[in-house]
Parts: structure tokens; sequence; C-alpha cells
């Protein structure tokens, strides 16, 4: 599965807001990056509640998930790793304590060409 898409999101204090989301599957491993496009709350603000979204969204298993984020108005100058811990709420998933990592430079190119 690959697929690229403009993702609505609610963000602090009701801010409408918009990300790039491109989801990359292969041999049952998931990656999803979250692009920033400054159009509302950052990505990196909304971290958790991006990833649940599109887990929900796409009834993604999150152990069998990656994810990542950068901006496309800096350029794609950085490009992080975000772990989460998970939590079952009411037949749903939630992400929650996000933990940030440099990625690895052939991710960024698969995500950011």
């Amino acid at each position: 599965m690959t697929e690229e898409f403009i993702h609505d999101f609610m963000g602090y204090g009701r801010v409408p807001s918009q990300c790039i989301v491109k989801i990359y599957s292969d041999d049952g491993e998931t990656m999803i990056c979250f692009i920033d496009i400054d159009k509302g709350t950052s990505v990196t603000n909304s971290s958790e509640q991006l990833a649940s979204e599109i887990v929900n969204k796409f009834h993604l298993r999150p152990e069998d998930c990656r994810f990542f984020e950068t901006y496309e108005q800096y350029d794609y100058e950085t490009f992080d790793e975000v772990e989460y811990d998970w939590w079952p709420d009411l037949a749903q998933w939630v992400a929650r304590d996000p933990k940030w990592k440099p990625a690895e430079e052939r991710l960024k190119d698969l995500f950011t060409e």
C-alpha cells in the first residue's frame, strides 16, 4: 500500500490544521510520515493525535508501524522517527508519550523525493 494525502485535523485551540501524510507498506511493516506544511498546529505539537488518527482510520496495528515527521517549509532539514506508547481506548488506539530521534537518511529520501 502506498498512500499520500492532505490530512485535515483540529489543532490546539480548535485551529483548523493540515499536513501531508505519506504511508508506505512493505513486507508487513508500515511507515508513516507526517509532513508539516505550515497550516495550523505543527506536526510535532500534534504528534500523538496524528498517529492515533491515522492508525485508527486505516485499521493498522501500531506494533507494525514506524512513524516519522519532517517540515516541508524548512526544506526537510530535520527528519525524525517518533516512537509512542500505545493504549487501547474504546476499540481504538491512542498514542502517548512520543519520543523523537533522528531517522536514517535513506528513509528521508523515501518520503521527500
